[in-house]
């Protein structure tokens, strides 16, 4: 059973990140993926060091300008990242509407796509396709959170940042 740990906008949030990575750390998470906003150097180094496969986009709040060339276990897509896992194809992005312009233009192509942006935790199936926000890290607006997903069901439970 592959599990996959979905966080987003970190908004620079150190503290928060590192119970997120602590988590899953300890859970043994096999995957992550992370949507965008995470806005610093050292966040990035922070999810690079976890040393699972990773995979990112960038989101309205992160430095385009970073170099982020040293990073070694995180591959970075500029806007939009698309990736099989556990033989579910997997989109992400951070704006929710174009991840639904994505799963419309491509109908049933997509098991799972991923997004931030609201900040607000949210799950929705979509033509097909489950949709999931995990809310956000930075604990800015709403209440601190991420999302594990079981790659066999897609089942996803969210994690109550401050509870950890």
């Amino acid at each position: 059973m592959a599990k996959l740990g979905v966080i987003s906008d970190i908004h620079g949030n150190l503290a928060n990140l590192e119970k997120v990575l602590r988590y899953i750390t300890s859970h043994k998470i096999d995957y992550l993926i992370c949507t965008g906003d995470v806005c610093d150097i050292d966040a990035w180094q922070k999810i690079d060091d976890l040393k699972i496969p990773s995979w990112a986009v960038h989101g309205n709040a992160d430095n385009y300008g970073l170099d982020l060339s040293a990073l070694k276990n995180i591959k970075v897509f500029e806007k939009f990242g698309e990736i099989t896992l556990a033989d579910r194809k997997i989109i992400f992005c951070h704006y929710p509407e174009v991840v639904k312009k994505f799963i419309a233009d491509n109908p049933n192509k997509y098991q799972l796509a991923l997004h931030g942006h609201s900040h607000i935790p949210w799950e929705e199936n979509y033509q097909g396709t489950k949709i999931i926000n995990p809310g956000n890290v930075a604990n800015v607006r709403y209440a601190p959170t991420f999302a594990i997903i079981d790659l066999d069901t897609l089942k996803a439970q969210l994690i109550l940042i401050n509870d950890l």
